[in-house]
């Protein structure tokens, strides 16, 4: 990946930083919690390295980063070139991820408010890039299938879909909530406990749900895009050999059978 800035993203404006620490605690968060005021630095140690290790050209790209959250890696994206849109189906995150962006002098992400993620304000392929970071796992499961597809249609004929940090369901512990089983247990249980049960996504779901054609650019060759991202992060080649094995005696990314799911999608056509 090129990028226009070699430089960590720092917050240049201690008035809106009073501005984001008063919407955080509205919010109930701790403004200095590595996940909410410190979720920037995690992206540029983290995600800039996924962003590093994959086939991508930032710079003047329009990208989607759908469910911000905080709005750490739209912020990320941004400082790298790209020309962000960025949504949230809750209006108060959205405020805490428009202040977080002014604090590090950012404000030309276009931050919107969607309730209903089935119907984006947006153009069919208005995108290049859509980056889906630790959000797919917690849409309604009677709702994936039509967020899914409306992602589809604002993506661009080649465009590409990154998914990161989406908890696996393959996996006995469930990666956000560290509940053991819980992703093998069937939603019909959900009416018995009263709320739903926090599940990871199906890895098959994650590559197939979004239409026909989809193609997995990690794949399972020596020097994918997730082995070398993850070593990159200082992740010890011990650790990686058996994902590794398994992935290439599959004939699948290595990113869809760890813990967090990551898959760099390429629509068809283009």
């Amino acid at each position: 990946m090129d990028t226009v800035s070699p430089h960590r993203p720092i917050v240049n404006s201690q008035q809106k930083q009073q501005a984001f620490d008063a919407q955080a605690h509205k919010l109930g968060l701790k403004p200095r919690d590595p996940w909410v005021g410190g979720y920037v630095d995690y992206e540029w140690d983290h995600l800039r390295l996924v962003l590093d290790a994959m086939p991508l050209q930032l710079e003047g790209v329009p990208v989607l980063e759908f469910g911000c959250n905080v709005g750490a890696s739209a912020i990320l994206f941004s400082h790298l070139g790209a020309h962000v849109s960025a949504t949230d189906i809750s209006a108060e995150w959205v405020s805490l991820a428009r202040l977080n962006a002014e604090r590090y002098g950012i404000d030309n992400i276009d931050f919107r408010h969607v309730p209903d993620s089935r119907q984006l304000p947006f153009a069919d392929g208005q995108f290049q890039l859509i980056a889906c970071n630790s959000v797919l796992e917690y849409v309604a499961a009677e709702q994936i299938a039509a967020v899914q597809r409306e992602l589809d249609r604002v993506l661009a004929p080649g465009g590409m879909i990154l998914l990161t940090g989406t908890s696996n369901r393959l996996w006995p512990q469930e990666a956000h909530s560290g509940l053991w089983l819980v992703n093998y247990l069937p939603r019909w249980l959900d009416r018995l406990w009263g709320k739903p049960l926090q599940r990871g996504m199906w890895p098959w779901r994650a590559v197939h749900g979004f239409g026909p054609g989809y193609v997995n650019l990690d794949t399972a060759a020596p020097d994918n895009f997730f082995a070398r991202s993850r070593l990159s992060m200082g992740a010890p080649k011990a650790k990686l050999k058996p994902l590794l094995w398994v992935a290439r005696r599959l004939g699948v990314g290595p990113g869809l059978l760890a813990h967090n799911i990551s898959c760099l999608l390429q629509k068809p056509g283009g």
